[in-house]
């Protein structure tokens, strides 16, 4: 099973209410692709860092200790600070060194187009996947100035399925920012056109994830993070709720593996049609 983990600054902390469940019920994960916040959270996972120690520093966590305010011609502020995160919480610094194969997507804003990363220093990759347009600056990776993969992915499922995973379960906390009426600063401005965008990719991403899950996570604005409890408890809901449909996946997937092991060789049949992602909330 792969999971894609998608963008939402605080909201994202569902995330690992959604890890929490998975590995309460000793379901393995064999591969992670993640955007914006879901690279932090994913790449950590991934790392081998204990998922208690992850929480215990998400609760702590504020706005500060990711970016640094540096007005520039490219952006507001700075997250070089996500490095020392970085090497404060990971077990692992290189993409080679990750206990389980991760993905990070970013956009290259020259193409438009999605960039996946996956070797190399994590702290690039993750850096330019959070790298949110307006707010932080781009990030340079040899040639390319790269910035938030939510632009393009916002829940990297493709990048999931290129990396092996037989079922890719997506998690969406969407872009929303939390607040009813007009909007009523720049953030706010931002975070809704980025959300607006996003509406119209939804039919994109969706086709390659077997199961989506939608956090309750409506209400939690993209910086409070101290809402972390809230937004952990809100992934592991609405994963508690999607177990039985996990399981029956993983046991179909399992039963499709035996059945093709056991059958001489021959060419492999296209699908009929393509089976759409199932939603749960």
């Amino acid at each position: 099973m792969g999971l894609a983990l998608g963008g939402g600054f605080a909201r994202g902390f569902a995330h690992l209410g959604v890890l929490q469940v998975l590995e309460q019920k000793h379901i393995p994960i064999s591969c992670i692709a993640g955007t914006s916040v879901g690279s932090i959270l994913g790449a950590a996972y991934a790392s081998g860092a204990p998922l208690a120690r992850i929480i215990a520093t998400c609760r702590t966590l504020r706005f500060r200790d990711i970016a640094r305010w540096r007005v520039s011609r490219l952006g507001l502020a700075s997250n070089q600070r996500l490095g020392d995160l970085i090497e404060r919480v990971f077990d692992s610094r290189q993409f080679e060194d990750l206990r389980i194969p991760m993905a990070v997507v970013a956009t290259d804003l020259n193409s438009g187009e999605p960039v996946v990363l996956r070797h190399g220093s994590l702290v690039d990759a993750i850096r330019a996947s959070c790298a949110f347009p307006g707010l932080f600056e781009p990030v340079e990776i040899g040639t390319r100035c790269l910035a938030d993969g939510g632009l393009v992915a916002p829940v990297p499922t493709r990048a999931a399925r290129d990396l092996g995973a037989e079922f890719v379960l997506g998690v969406s906390v969407g872009m929303q920012d939390g607040h009813r009426g007009a909007p009523s600063n720049v953030f706010q401005v931002m975070t809704r056109a980025v959300s607006a965008a996003q509406k119209h990719q939804l039919e994109v991403w969706e086709r390659h994830a077997d199961l989506v899950l939608r956090p309750d996570v409506q209400t939690i604005a993209w910086d409070q993070f101290e809402r972390a409890d809230d937004a952990i408890e809100a992934g592991a809901a609405v994963a508690r709720l999607a177990l039985p449909r996990i399981e029956k996946y993983l046991e179909r997937a399992r039963a499709r593996s035996l059945s093709v092991s056991s059958e001489p060789d021959r060419e492999p049949e296209m699908p009929a049609s393509l089976e759409l992602a199932e939603a749960i909330r």
